[in-house]
């Protein structure tokens, strides 16, 4: 009885060992990013800079002429001081609010689910992670991350509220260790800027 008893825990441990935890991502980045939100049909690419430590996001539009009468902005993304301040490119007007989402770290949350690894294109190892739930209640993922193998670096994100009409699809590239902190120093004219509630 013993016996077996040791022989189905070494087994249980061994299965349990065949799948991945979830990785560590870079705490400190910045590359570029293209963001598809199906709801609103609306393609951005953007440059971005992610502060983990700090809780801090920044997002500059990258301007395309072939999209004539749009609007450009930046995007300093301040959750520590409870701010946000958008910055039109043309015009340099600054408006600030209070944030409007809540914190979103390019993380792998401690109790994802892993969906499985594949290799993009001819060497790019990847992890898939969801937030899906399979038992004791099985609910349907509302986030897709898929990470590098290794270094953890984000590669693509889908953030959904149940309904594809709801859903961000998010990719990232070029993206390389570290930023200069003064990004994240709002401009001049910011100064001034009232905070609008939402």
């Amino acid at each position: 009885m013993k016996l077996t008893l040791v022989a189905f825990v070494v087994s249980l441990l061994a299965v349990n060992a065949q799948f991945p935890k979830p990785c560590a991502t870079p705490q400190a980045w910045h590359g570029r990013a293209s963001s598809y939100d199906h709801g609103k049909g609306v393609h951005n690419r953007f440059n971005i800079t992610y502060d983990f430590a700090n809780r801090r996001k920044r997002i500059v539009d990258e301007i395309d002429a072939n999209t004539p009468g749009r609007s450009f902005h930046e995007l300093l993304m301040l959750y520590n001081e409870d701010i946000f301040y958008e910055i039109d490119l043309a015009t340099g007007y600054c408006e600030a609010r209070k944030p409007f989402f809540p914190w979103q770290p390019y993380e792998i949350p401690d109790n994802a689910t892993f969906e499985g690894e594949y290799t993009l294109g001819q060497s790019l190892r990847v992890q898939v992670w969801s937030d899906r739930v399979v038992a004791p209640i099985p609910i349907r993922e509302t986030w897709i991350g898929t990470f590098t193998v290794g270094d953890c670096i984000p590669v693509y994100e889908v953030i959904s509220k149940g309904e594809i009409s709801t859903s961000i699809t998010s990719t990232f590239y070029n993206v390389v260790g570290g930023f200069d902190a003064n990004v994240f120093i709002p401009p001049s004219q910011c100064k001034s800027a009232v905070i609008r509630e939402n």
